[in-house]
């Protein structure tokens, strides 16, 4: 029988520029006591570093308990394991932990994941949180908290843990659950995996540090010190806030900048991209606005379509070969082209249908729903400007794309300042190391976050704040290998489309294919920034997008996707049709997502369609391959004992801090663990995989500067 010891500990939280920090690298943080019994037997309390008992209880026993035990079990467990390892306790090698499968067995639900909620929904002992609440909101920490009242809070807590494992193993034995059992023990091993990279942690140059954080202060007060200039020369003396939504949109649209009267309302219903009325045809402007009044149902893009016959512009080439009437039932155009063009027929020369009847067509890029939908709004976002500076190119008004171009600018630089930087400088501890920590119960796919700070959305390439990041070994390396297409991979390995099957085992780079139509270059032509920039574009159509609001030959690219690859648009389509009778989805690992209750809307999607095209190929690549390779990347840095740092996995990559005596060695632990991943999935799994893994492998002195392995 297998002996199961149930465990808490209370720690001081010593804050770090106003944060709280439970760390065990601060300096500052001890562990106050350990709580932990054999399961269902009475709990055992350690005293470590409380104000009421300054004389340390002896270890020995716990010590001896953890030797003994064949499972640790707590909540939030990788807490508490790394506490453990950092004073010197070793721990056995199976951890199970009770939030960890409680998120998996959720089913892609919001849930509540603190013990005390975990606790109310399963109905077993309540956490006597009230009992520490008000002395945590005056500031008094476990440390000096009354000593009696600490241990029946802990006590508290390992009791409920227990129980809430116990309903678990009860809820696994369900038919329907049985599935999810592998992906909680592999979860439960890639906690310790994670233990091992938050505290290898990242060493910090605090001088390149610097230097790249002056650089960007440099940059960020001339945009803004050049915006000031250009608001005023078009403005004049009127204050304005740039900041102010309202008022970035006022100055861009501006006479002196983007004339409004020309470019006004690139998304809004009834427009153009030139501003110019686009109403249905046989309507006026009252007839639109009555109809559109009379349509109660929440528009969205995906219920906007380009037409094909006119490739979204409204106008086609008039063809030798066929008719009219044949163009306008989008009839596929070959022969001869004449070179004068013609209103499409098909759309009445507008470029685009609203589904399914057509009654307001007319609709260039549709907002997401009636709320977006004026005649007056001008929108500043992301992408707004990125059109807008196309369009000022287009027309030679430098100051406008000056404008535009400083304040995208300003507004990056601000984010690396204000997120990247400065976290790493609030996180960096005084050895140099960042620790940074990394989350397995946050997303809905299982994909990591990263807290303290986020490591996961930092720019991949070419972003100077990369450079900081070295080696702790003298002549040591920064080594990392990326999967290449890994996603791409999973959605054919999923739906066993033909031609993406076919493009995998011939090497296709469909990131470059995807950069050549985005910027209209030669595939040799394209850069590896171009290739990067590419990658959302690629994932789209997978993940569902539409392409509607983007421009012309971009959104070519989107409607064409699933005419070559069939496959995936029917596997889509089993998907959604499946949710509709069974409420759920399965992949090949075992986990599971659950829409309750789902209804496919009138436009012919699922509710929640997105998502379930959405999940299952990200679940597949960044919740179960990766941390797969992962695993084995641990075990095998473990049976080599190798020097080497395991330090970093961003989404589809591994990081390691090389020793310069074990770059080899490096190489071929990384090519084994993550290229032949499938071959210990199929035997985890009893799942065929029919397409081969890529890795791509770089080396630098830095997490920046990095040149590929031939």
């Amino acid at each position: 029988m297998k002996k199961i010891l149930i465990l808490d500990l209370e720690t001081t939280v010593q804050r770090l520029d106003g944060k709280i920090d439970n760390a065990p690298f601060n300096p500052d943080n001890r562990c106050v006591s350990a709580h932990y019994c054999w399961l269902g037997e009475p709990v055992q309390t350690l005293i470590f570093h409380h104000n009421d008992k300054p004389n340390p209880d002896s270890p020995a026993p716990l010590r001896e308990a953890l030797k003994q035990a064949d499972v640790i079990v707590a909540h939030n467990a990788k807490f508490d394991v790394m506490w453990l390892m950092e004073m010197g306790f070793s721990i056995p090698d199976r951890v199970y932990c009770t939030m960890i499968a409680d998120y998996v067995l959720a089913k892609g639900q919001r849930e509540q994941l603190s013990l005390k909620a975990t606790a109310e929904r399963r109905d077993v002992t309540r956490k006597k949180s009230d009992l520490v609440d008000e002395l945590f909101k005056g500031g008094t920490g476990f440390e000096a908290m009354p000593l009696d009242t600490v241990i029946e809070y802990a006590e508290a807590d390992v009791i409920a843990c227990g129980e809430i494992y116990e309903s678990q193993q009860e809820d696994y034995a369900k038919p329907e659950n049985q599935s999810m059992q592998s992906v909680v023990t592999m979860m439960n091993e890639m906690l310790l995996f994670l233990v091992e990279i938050e505290r290898n942690g990242v060493k910090i140059d605090k001088a390149a540090l610097n230097k790249i954080e002056a650089h960007f202060r440099e940059r960020y007060n001339y945009c803004n010190n050049r915006l000031d200039e250009i608001t005023e020369e078009v403005m004049g003396d009127k204050p304005y806030n740039l900041a102010s939504g309202t008022d970035r949109s006022e100055i861009i649209y501006s006479r002196g900048l983007i004339n409004k009267d020309l470019h006004i309302k690139m998304f809004n219903i009834g427009t153009n991209a030139d501003g110019k009325p686009l109403y249905p045809p046989r309507m006026n402007r009252k007839e639109f606005n009555d109809a559109y009044r009379s349509n109660t149902k929440v528009l969205h893009k995906t219920d906007v379509v380009c037409c094909d016959p006119c490739d979204g512009r409204g106008l086609i080439q008039k063809y030798k070969s066929v008719t009219r009437q044949k163009l306008g039932k989008k009839y596929k155009v070959q022969g001869e082209p004449y070179k004068n063009l013609s209103k499409c027929p098909a759309c009445a020369g507008v470029g685009a249908f609203y589904v399914p009847n057509g009654k307001v067509a007319g609709l260039k890029l549709n907002p997401t729903g009636p709320s977006d939908a004026s005649f007056n709004g001008f929108k500043t976002d992301k992408h707004t400007i990125k059109l807008l500076i196309e369009q000022a190119r287009r027309k030679r008004n430098d100051l406008a794309v000056e404008f535009l171009e400083l304040m995208s600018e300003a507004s990056a630089v601000s984010t690396y300042l204000d997120s990247f930087i400065a976290g790493i400088e609030t996180w960096t501890r005084p050895d140099g190391i960042l620790h940074a920590q990394f989350n397995q119960c946050i997303t809905a796919t299982g994909r990591l976050s990263s807290t303290a700070p986020n490591l996961q959305n930092m720019p991949k390439r070419g972003f100077p704040v990369r450079e900081a990041m070295v080696s702790r070994f003298k002549d040591g390396l920064i080594i990392e290998s990326d999967f290449s297409g890994l996603e791409f991979v999973m959605a054919g390995e999923l739906s066993r489309d033909p031609q993406i099957i076919k493009d995998v085992l011939e090497g296709k780079d469909l990131h470059k294919q995807t950069a050549s139509i985005i910027y209209q270059c030669e595939v040799s032509e394209v850069t590896k920034d171009q290739r990067s920039q590419s990658k959302a574009f690629s994932f789209a159509p997978i993940y569902g997008g539409t392409g509607l609001q983007y421009e012309a030959h971009i959104s070519q690219y989107f409607r064409e996707f699933f005419t070559i690859y069939k496959g995936l648009g029917a596997y889509h389509k089993k998907l959604t049709d499946g949710v509709l009778k069974t409420g759920h989805i399965q992949i090949f690992s075992g986990r599971q997502f659950y829409w309750p209750n789902e209804e496919r809307r009138k436009n012919g999607r699922t509710k929640h369609y997105t998502q379930q095209v959405n999940y299952p190929v990200q679940s597949a690549a960044t919740a179960d391959i990766v941390p797969l390779s992962c695993i084995r990347a641990f075990r095998k840095f473990k049976e080599l004992n190798l020097r080497s740092k395991l330090v970093l996995t961003v989404h589809d990559s591994i990081v390691v801090d090389t020793h310069p005596d074990e770059e080899e060695q490096v190489k071929e632990v990384l090519q084994w663990s993550m290229e032949k991943v499938t071959d210990e999935a199929k035997e985890l799994w009893d799942y065929d995989f029919i397409l081969p893994l890529k890795i791509e492998t770089s080396r630098g002195k830095n997490w920046l500067d990095q040149v590929e392995y031939d």
